[in-house]
Formats: structure tokens, sequence, C-alpha cells
């Protein structure tokens, strides 16, 4: 008779009604004593046995399979690798989380799209999401929409600059979204006095670049970028922390639109506290993706796809030194720029930012168009010192950079730009390293999109 069966014998002969404390007959005849329990001493050992079982099994197998489950629940409430978000860390409510990272920006001009916003709204963090009211009549937004940024600070600091800010020609009214509870923000973290948050920070500047910066204010105990984990470097925000307060309120002052690195910095105190996370130190316990082996087709898929861009117009790809003489430049003109970039700086088209007007942007896309799709077209205005630090990237006041969806389209474009005249001037083109590209060009407003 197992343990089991035990207990179900001793409940049965307590639900019996035998008489407490009188003895029972045995399965041989003989009497046997009643325990004040209702049970027999039989039965109440067979009961100590099965409880001790249990026990043991509490210990051993049940007491793995709850580590198990407990280390699996953990392991899913972990923030992701590289996770820099203080609020989160420490366990902050998810739904209050998104609340104080959302703002309602209204009064957008009906041309802007969602990209444009984003474009413009990911000076102060990185954006998670940018929804805009459509008419179902029209297709077209309603003026307003809603932007949700990866932390509090870049929400409140959007609110601080960009409220009443003209863009495309109408005022933007930004601020909280109805739904807004101030009541969420009791339920927080407290920020540490000690901690600012950075913002449009340029990808050049590092973490330890960064520390050396914001040093003279005052002893630096943390510094942390965002890391992107699979571009491998950091998305242009963080946090730094001091060990006083009196130096994080004078930083904050101090540097905010601070240019720094061709890009206006922000900086202003942070919203809420938690762990800051590893920051860039991530990257260095995630392995690098291999490099994928170049296959180059056979020659005879090599004639036939010839043969069909041949039947339907598009050029073949230009040689590099070809290229290169077309652009004005000369042989070297594209050197150490690789082949496969969908950017085309064009340069000597005006002779300064005098010159330069609405329709210099969308003038160049329709001309360019006729190369392949464009992704967009930006007019970059450098500054003296911006010259003077890139001499060897920019070689006037004015660029016009025309980024094209594919490098043939780009290729073809040195071809139909490179040495064309256009209002008295002899224009030069050459290919531009794309990631460059993303940085001269990250704080320009001058931009066309087809």
């Amino acid at each position: 008779m197992d343990n089991q069966e035990q207990i179900q014998q001793a409940e049965l002969a307590t639900s019996d009604g035998e008489s407490h404390g009188q003895p029972v007959d045995t399965a041989d005849g003989g009497p046997q004593e009643m325990l004040p329990n209702g049970l027999t001493r039989a039965q109440q050992e067979g009961v100590d046995r099965a409880r001790a079982f249990a026990m043991e099994l509490q210990q051993t197998v049940f007491k793995d399979l709850m580590e198990t489950e407990r280390s699996k629940k953990e392991e899913e409430s972990r923030p992701p690798a590289g996770t820099v978000n203080p609020g989160l860390m420490a366990g902050m409510d998810a739904r209050n989380h998104s609340l104080m990272s959302r703002v309602y920006v209204g009064s957008i001009n009906f041309e802007l799209t969602e990209e444009h916003i984003n474009r413009v709204f990911s000076e102060f963090g990185s954006v998670r999401s940018v929804s805009m009211s459509k008419d179902a009549t029209t297709g077209r937004h309603k003026g307003f929409g809603f932007v949700e940024y990866d932390v509090p600070e870049a929400a409140s600091l959007v609110m601080e600059v960009m409220n009443g800010t003209m863009l495309g020609g109408r005022q933007l009214r930004i601020g909280r979204p109805n739904n807004y509870n101030v009541a969420v923000t009791q339920d927080f973290p407290e920020p540490p006095a000690e901690r600012i948050y950075l913002a449009n920070v340029n990808e050049a500047i590092g973490e330890d670049v960064l520390r050396e910066i914001f040093a003279p204010f005052g002893e630096v105990k943390a510094c942390v970028l965002a890391p992107d984990m699979v571009l491998r470097k950091h998305r242009g925000w963080g946090f730094v922390e001091f060990a006083e307060a009196d130096a994080a309120d004078q930083a904050a002052m101090a540097m905010n639109g601070f240019q720094l690195g061709n890009l206006v910095l922000r900086v202003r105190k942070c919203v809420v506290g938690g762990p800051l996370g590893e920051g860039m130190a991530a990257l260095d316990a995630e392995p690098r993706a291999l490099p994928q082996p170049v296959v180059q087709p056979p020659q005879q898929v090599m004639d036939v796809v010839a043969s069909i861009n041949r039947s339907i117009g598009i050029p073949e790809a230009p040689e590099s030194t070809g290229a290169a003489a077309a652009s004005g430049g000369g042989a070297g003109a594209a050197e150490g720029v690789a082949a496969g970039s969908t950017v085309v700086v064009l340069e000597n088209v005006v002779g300064g930012r005098e010159e330069v007007d609405d329709e210099l942007a969308s003038d160049m896309a329709g001309e360019g168009a006729k190369c392949g799709r464009i992704a967009r077209v930006v007019v970059h205005i450098a500054s003296a010192g911006e010259m003077a630090a890139n001499a060897d990237q920019l070689a006037g006041e004015v660029s016009i950079f025309v980024h094209y969806a594919d490098p043939r389209s780009a290729a073809g474009a040195l071809e139909l730009f490179g040495g064309r005249w256009f209002g008295g001037r002899r224009v030069s083109a050459r290919l531009f390293d794309t990631d460059r590209y993303r940085v001269v060009t990250s704080a320009d407003t001058m931009v066309y999109i087809p």
C-alpha cells in the first residue's frame, strides 16, 4: 500500500463517523485504539510518512523546478543587452513610462510627413513612433499627431525647445497628450540631482570624449551612451552623472545648445531615476557579425543582366576612372570612396549661401531623377569652422548631396552632373561616403524628399 492510498483510507475512516478514541476491529479481528483525530495509529503513521515524502519532494524535485521557473521569469523580464533606460530598468510601470515619453504636436504644416517630423524631433532623442491622424476623405493628416521617445527626458526636452518653433511656415504647439495624468509622475524613481541627459551627440563623439568635455564642471562618476547593438555605434543620446549636483546644474546650463562636432548638443536635467546600464560597454559582450563572403555571379548571368538593362534603357555602370574624370575632379576624385556609395555631392552649383533659394534642392532632384530613384536631396551650408576642419571633404560653402536608392543610379549621376554648366558655373560631382554624409547632413533642414 503506497502513501497516497494510506491517506485516502485515513480520510475515509474519518468521514465514516467512527467513534473517536474508541477501539475498532482490525483485519485479524483484534481491537485497535483510535487517536483523538479520528485515525488509527497505523493510519496516522501512514499520513506522517506521506507528509514527510511530500516535504522531501518540496526540498528536491519541486525546488529545482521552482528555481528554473523563477530564473526563466527573471530572464524574460530583464532588459535587452545594451538598454539605457533608467526608468524601465528600475521597474517603472511600462504604461506610465510610455505616457511620460510621449508628446502632442499640433499646428503641423499639411505638406509635412511623418518622416519629416521624425527627422526634426530625433534631435532630442530616439523616436519610438510618430503617429499622425489622417483624414479618411483626403488621405492627408489633420495637422496634429503624437511623438513617442525612448525616455521621458527627450519628451521634456522637446517641449522646452520646440514649443512655438516655426516649422514649414507654421508655429508648432507641443505639450502633453490629453490622457496624460500628473499622478503618473508620482510613481517613478526619484531622479538623481547629479545626473543630466544628453541628446544630438555626434556619432564621432564617444563616451571617453564626453567625459573629458564635461570633466571641467566636476568629477564625472558615469557617462553612458545608448548603443545600437546592430550597427555597433551609439544612438546619439545618453546620460552623464557627476559626483555633485552643482556640477550637473552648471553643465546643463552651459552645454545646452553648445556646438559639438557639427551638431547642436541638447542637455537637461534627468526626469526619472534608476540604473544607467552598461552603455557602449555592452557591445564588448556581443559577438561581431562575420562578414558575408562576396560571391560573383557567373559571367553568363552578368551578360543576361546587361542585355536586359540595355533593352530597358538603364546605362552601364561607368568605370571608376571614367566616372571620376566626368566629375570634373580628375581621375582621383572618387578615390577612397566605396564604389557602392549611393550619395553624390555636387559642388560649385552656386557661389555662396546668399544664392541658395527654396527651389534649389527640388531643381537638383528633378534633374537627378533622370538617373534613377532619389531618396532625398540635402542642401548643406558649411560654417567657416567646418570648412577649415573638413577641407578634404568639402570644396565650398554650399554642397548639394543627392542620395540615390541604389549605387548604379549614383554612378549614372556622375556622368549627368559632372562638368555641366549651371548658372554660369561648372558643376563638380563626386561620390561621397554614405556614413560621412549622414554625419555632415544630420542637422541640415533644407531637405527635399521626392
